[in-house]
């Protein structure tokens, strides 16, 4: 992953609070990619790796629908929070410390699917990273395997170039929640972004301050690095397709 793990080791602790209930977060996302793999696979659980986890947010989510899920993520406070977060689940889910770009040196075994969900590819530094990073997840898909991944419609964004991300305001026992980002974009369609979690009750504010870093990644470099990765029937799903919140890209390894 680029620049520095550091950077998304910080905000582990309060990724939670990015949802207005991240518990029901896990189980809705959990029955959309459960669907999801069963339109495209046929309806049995699979063993699958969540090559970019967080916190667990996808990966215990699949878990709950009977999936064998193990979970991987470049940020080691991520990993030790999906850990505990399994145990609280109740559910079976392994977890490591793993770069998006070197997958395969650890690959004994090929899975039916693979996925990196919530616009973590848009963390690599350029294209050759991105087909690196989709070509060790093929290195994991079997013959006829599905690679998933989703990303923020960044075509449309890019086209906008917004200042940041509209507020979302939760209202909480004795107060409220107020998260938005704000984006300096670059002329390379990177940008720096700061992520404001503040909460607001009577005796005052509190502000979190995140910062981290993003590349807009159009879908025509998308369906390139699944190329460059060998992957071929490259579909996109939209949100009213998919019932996810980003579009989600998926491609098929070669069954020969």
């Amino acid at each position: 992953m680029p620049k520095s793990a550091r950077n998304y080791d910080q905000p582990a602790a309060h990724y939670h609070l990015l949802f207005e209930n991240w518990d029901a977060a896990v189980r809705r996302q959990g029955a959309v990619f459960d669907r999801l793999i069963g339109r495209m696979l046929g309806p049995d659980p699979e063993r699958m790796p969540d090559a970019a986890c967080g916190i667990g947010t996808q990966a215990i989510g699949l878990a709950l629908h009977g999936h064998v899920v193990t979970g991987s993520d470049c940020s080691a406070a991520a990993v030790a929070r999906a850990r505990r977060e399994a145990r609280r689940f109740g559910v079976d889910a392994a977890f490591r410390v793993a770069d998006l770009r070197t997958l395969s040196r650890s690959a004994v075994d090929r899975f039916a699917v693979v996925c990196a969900l919530d616009n973590a590819v848009a963390h690599l530094e350029c294209d050759a990273a991105l087909a690196t990073a989709l070509g060790e997840m093929a290195e994991f898909a079997a013959p006829g395997g599905l690679v998933m991944i989703s990303i923020r419609d960044y075509d449309a964004l890019l086209a906008e170039r917004p200042a940041g991300t509209p507020e979302r305001v939760f209202e909480e026992a004795g107060g409220r929640l107020r998260i938005y980002q704000l984006w300096d974009w670059r002329n390379d369609a990177s940008y720096r972004f700061r992520l404001f979690i503040v909460w607001e009750d009577s005796g005052g504010n509190e502000t979190l301050v995140f910062e981290g870093w993003s590349r807009a990644v159009n879908r025509a470099q998308v369906i390139r690095a699944f190329e460059a990765a060998g992957l071929s029937s490259v579909q996109w799903l939209e949100p009213e397709q998919s019932g996810f919140y980003q579009p989600v890209a998926v491609a098929f390894r070669s069954a020969a």
